[in-house]
């Protein structure tokens, strides 16, 4: 249901490029701008922490359309054009497609080691040092499906097939981050999983909130989104229709997990 209302505090939309199909572009993109302006300066540091080379630019694109020195869509194409240039053939220009999921990792590829995996025993007290784990910000939905997104970030794990050498019982290899991300991005396949609306860590005694801030859907080739502003309204966007701007869907309180992993057909 859609909720009809005054668009003036509607998020910035990107309007799709229909020469060099963009709308894994506009769906990504919109989603981090709107995170981005709400504290442009904590968010230039948080992301130029992330990945000193496309993040960075990415903030400084930003913050030059912010000023209105440029349209959104000269940032997005400025950041395009470093992507295709690095990778054409996962980054074309033209009517081929780009996925989302690999436009993700490749702008959140971070520059540094931010998890480790700790082997320990499943019965005895054994464990061995802790040892620098390749786990980056964007995670991939594996063969068993997680109960929740909440459930999935907690039970991290390698799959070993190593034996305790004091007992010989199954070895563990869980995963955690040194700090507490300030972003994650999930790549969700199933239909059953339960869409956490918060993700909490518990890093040395302090607990970390992470709310959900925008989902990106697909159907008929085409990406589109949705926007959760801080004041917990969801807001669609769909470069082809809403173009610049986005539509009220209503309030984020008020959708089910279920109705959250699918949205005007996509999913």
């Amino acid at each position: 249901m859609i909720i009809t209302s005054d668009n003036s505090s509607s998020p910035a939309g990107l309007i799709w490029d229909d020469n060099n199909y963009s709308c894994a572009y506009d769906a990504l993109f919109t989603i981090l701008y709107e995170i981005w302006s709400t504290d442009a300066k904590t968010w230039t540091r948080r992301l130029k922490e992330i990945n000193q080379h496309h993040l960075k630019s990415l903030s400084a694109c930003f913050k030059i359309y912010m000023n209105g020195q440029s349209t959104f869509e000269t940032a997005r194409d400025t950041i395009r054009h470093k992507l295709h240039s690095q990778s054409p053939g996962q980054f074309p220009y033209g009517t081929r497609g780009t996925s989302v999921s690999a436009l993700a990792s490749a702008i959140f590829a971070s520059h540094n080691i931010v998890a480790i995996s700790n082997p320990e025993c499943t019965n005895c007290e054994y464990f061995e040092p802790s040892i620098d784990d390749r786990l980056d910000f964007v995670l991939y939905e594996k063969e068993n499906t997680p109960k929740s997104t909440n459930h999935w970030l907690r039970s991290l794990e390698h799959e070993t097939h190593e034996r305790c050498p004091q007992c010989f019982s199954a070895m563990m290899q869980p995963i955690s981050f040194k700090s507490a991300p300030n972003l994650l991005i999930f790549e969700i396949n199933s239909k059953n999983i339960k869409l956490s609306k918060t993700l909490k860590f518990e890093q040395e005694g302090e607990t970390v909130v992470l709310d959900v801030r925008g989902l990106i859907y697909h159907g008929d080739l085409h990406f589109t989104s949705h926007i959760i502003g801080t004041d917990g309204i969801v807001w669609y966007h769909d470069g082809m229709t809403t173009r610049s701007g986005c539509e009220n869907d209503g309030d984020f309180d008020k959708f089910s997990s279920k109705n959250l992993l699918k949205c005007r057909g996509k999913k």
